[in-house]
């Protein structure tokens, strides 16, 4: 069994993923810890080290999680999906791309996520609406 976990090393993530691998640990899955970095849109230096802070910050995250994820007696591996653009859209290449047999995101307050014109959808939302291949289960 494959389970993506999207982690952005928030608590929220962080809970999610442990609740999930207690669900899941009979199961022995393989973890995929995946997480997104935007690339800046402008090429200016402070938002290229904004840039290189954020993935340097994230690449942390995502090896804590994944250093508990191997104590807990599992594989795992580690993606950073880097880009422009829709970060909803690089969560669901990542999906694509790793044929996982359950894909795990946390769901945030109303605030987050993505507007069009007045409405804002959620990265959670989104992913519900367009992984057709296999479960998404939303933690809370």
């Amino acid at each position: 069994m494959k389970m993506l976990v999207c982690h952005d090393g928030s608590e929220r993530a962080q809970s999610a993923l442990e609740k999930s691998v207690a669900m899941f640990k009979r199961e022995r899955p393989e973890i995929i810890l995946v997480t997104v970095v935007e690339e800046p849109a402008d090429a200016s230096s402070h938002d290229e080290a904004a840039f290189e802070e954020l993935r340097a910050t994230r690449e942390a995250d995502l090896r804590r999680a994944a250093e508990w994820v191997t104590s807990q007696g599992l594989d795992v591996e580690v993606v950073v999906a880097v880009g422009i653009g829709d970060p909803r859209k690089m969560l669901l290449a990542a999906v694509g791309k790793k044929n996982p047999d359950v894909v795990v995101i946390t769901c945030r307050p109303p605030k987050g996520g993505v507007r069009f014109g007045r409405v804002t959808v959620s990265v959670s939302d989104y992913l519900i609406h367009h992984i057709d291949n296999c479960p998404v289960l939303v933690m809370h």
